[in-house]
């Protein structure tokens, strides 16, 4: 496979085939994007934001053999990621995203790297989903670990539109913990890693990146309606469309039907007359005094003797 053609024709082709209802093309999908991973990380590590999603929602399929396929595919495109600093926890990472119990895990993984490189969005991706299910769990010592990740990583991120499609799932999660946790160490953790992704976001403060968030929410939730909806309006004029023709079908049939009995009729009373015609021609011959060649029935001849019963001079 062509590198340029892994974005445009490639990926886009083979997440269709993850649609498909069939388990086998979904497993030979999958272990064709980890395929193409190998030949060309670089242009798979520039769609991990839309890849990693994709991939994780068939490690959670009911057949064995497609969750076996996603965590290879998995795997495989996250070591694309060019950031040394975490190539030594993807592994644990990849696991957590299929193990959720593993997630504390994965963020000690984390806890013990040292960011150096530039954070993109490449990197987000792989780090984002497992940080903010850590920022959910119970244990407020976890919970502080992953605020310690967060504002590491968000010091070093290299534009704000890099994370800007992960503060909707970090900066909620980061409120909640400075505003639910009971202990003021862990919320002043969690206030400084919300600052640094604040300010990672390009935003002047906690609340520009609230309300910035929710706006973009809101924009979502509203062309997500109107997909919606337009679906939906398709979907009735194709059902309009598709009655209309039904419609005209059955006006035709009922116009062929109708065409063909009359035809039938015709055909019939032409039979009834043709019968008609041949009973009175049978009739007419049976009282006629003259045969079928034109002879007399009583004496023979053609012209009748004066002796003759039927001579009529």
């Amino acid at each position: 496979a062509h590198p340029l053609a892994v974005s445009g024709v490639i990926v886009p082709v083979l997440f269709e085939a993850l649609h498909s209802p069939e388990w086998r093309v979904k497993a030979a999908s999958l272990d064709r994007l980890a395929q193409v991973a190998a030949r060309a990380p670089v242009q798979i590590s520039r769609l991990l934001p839309k890849i990693i999603p994709t991939v994780t929602d068939q490690i959670w399929d009911t057949k064995p053999q497609v969750t076996k396929s996603a965590l290879a595919a998995l795997l495989a495109v996250c070591n694309t990621n060019e950031n040394p600093d975490i190539k030594p926890a993807i592994p644990a990472v990849v696991n957590a995203i299929s193990k959720p119990a593993d997630t504390y895990k994965a963020v000690e993984e984390l806890m013990a790297t040292t960011f150096v490189a530039t954070v993109d969005a490449s990197t987000l991706s792989i780090l984002c989903p497992i940080l903010s299910r850590g920022l959910k769990e119970k244990n407020a010592v976890r919970k502080r670990s992953c605020c310690v990740v967060i504002e590491n990583m968000s010091r070093l991120v290299d534009s704000p539109n890099a994370v800007a499609p992960f503060g909707p799932l970090l900066v909620p999660e980061l409120k909640k913990v400075v505003e639910n946790v009971q202990f003021e160490d862990i919320r002043d953790v969690a206030l400084s890693a919300l600052q640094a992704l604040t300010k990672a976001l390009g935003h002047a403060d906690v609340e520009a990146a609230m309300s910035a968030i929710m706006r973009e929410e809101a924009e979502k939730a509203e062309a997500e309606q109107r997909r919606i909806e337009e679906a939906l309006n398709e979907e009735k004029q194709a059902d309009e469309e598709r009655q209309k023709r039904e419609e005209e079908e059955r006006k035709q049939f009922r116009e062929a039907m109708e065409a063909q009995r009359l035809l039938d009729k015709m055909a019939l009373e032409e039979e009834e007359a043709k019968k008609e015609k041949e009973m009175l021609k049978k009739e007419a011959a049976k009282l006629s005094t003259k045969g079928i060649g034109g002879k007399c029935q009583g004496c023979g001849l053609k012209k009748c003797k004066k002796t003759c019963l039927f001579y009529s001079g």
